[in-house]
């Protein structure tokens, strides 16, 4: 029929045109109406290492040698807190005989004594101020002495220096009080064991006295072999004479009282806990000394 070859035709171009969009639609809406993608940022390192709801552990800045403590500013880095202790001290003191004869012409012997004192110090880091007390013996060998520039050969006289025993010295005691300010470092091994030095000032106020016989000396005693041309007739086998004629004990005359007292101390500071402190020390405070001491802080 002549009309319906048309119509059949016009029916298969309106389904074609209808299935063609069909088909094509969802590919058009995959390239035009959907955006591409955008991408992921990259986690930051801290945000991998400590997630958001769990906060990274703070630094524990009480002792040394976390380096978060720089920076933020604390701890270690920053000297930590202000302690303050109290502490004691035992010292022995010391003056070699060759020492002595530097300044005079004959030691009988040396110097050798112990003290004990008291410390109030302040601590903050690695630094430590000192306020300290101290009192110490300091009696010298007892014997025959012999002035710089003396020659007992040509009849100068001696000094036959007594010491403190009862029996065979004068029976008097000689000492010194000292009070002290100290400045010390703290250079750190291991969190245990430091190197502890430093330096102070202090003013000595001498206690007691120091007692002596003048003695002529018999012929033939010299500065080299003063016994017991030197030697007083009180004690067995002493034929040097008295100069006042009779036994007479002749205290020295140190001049004033009080003088400064030079410190320079370096040692090793052990920690057993974080408030207690032992010091194996030495130097010199006006004389030459080694000891211990230790310190409670809070």
């Amino acid at each position: 029929m002549p009309f319906a070859s048309p119509l059949v035709c016009l029916v298969l171009l309106v389904v074609m045109g209808l299935v063609r969009p069909a088909a094509a639609g969802p590919a058009l809406d995959d390239d035009k109406a959907k955006p591409p993608a955008a991408p992921v940022p990259a986690k930051e390192p801290s945000a991998r290492s400590a997630p958001a709801d769990s906060p990274e552990t703070e630094p524990d800045c009480s002792k040394p040698g976390d380096p978060r403590c720089a920076a933020v500013g604390t701890g270690a880095a920053s000297g930590g807190e202000i302690e303050y202790g109290v502490g004691v001290r035992l010292r022995s003191v010391w003056l070699p005989k060759s020492v002595l004869q530097l300044f005079v012409t004959r030691a009988a012997a040396g110097a050798h004594n112990y003290g004990v004192g008291v410390d109030l110090s302040r601590r903050h880091g690695t630094t430590e101020l000192q306020l300290g007390f101290e009192f110490e013996h300091i009696n010298v060998g007892q014997g025959v002495w012999i002035n710089k520039g003396d020659n007992v050969a040509m009849g100068d006289e001696a000094d036959y220096v007594l010491g403190p025993d009862r029996s065979t010295g004068s029976g008097n005691q000689f000492g010194w009080f000292t009070l002290e300010f100290n400045f010390f470092n703290h250079a750190e091994i291991t969190p245990w064991l430091s190197v502890r030095y430093g330096a102070g000032l202090g003013l000595g106020v001498l206690i007691g006295e120091l007692d002596h016989y003048n003695i002529i000396c018999a012929m033939g005693a010299t500065n080299a072999s003063p016994e017991p041309g030197c030697v007083p007739m009180r004690f067995a086998g002493g034929t040097g004479v008295y100069s006042e004629g009779q036994e007479t004990l002749v205290k020295y005359d140190l001049g004033t009282p009080v003088f400064p007292v030079v410190n320079a101390i370096v040692g090793l500071q052990l920690k057993p806990t974080d408030h207690t402190t032992i010091n194996l020390e030495g130097g010199i405070r006006t004389l030459p000394f080694v000891g211990v001491s230790s310190s409670f802080f809070f």
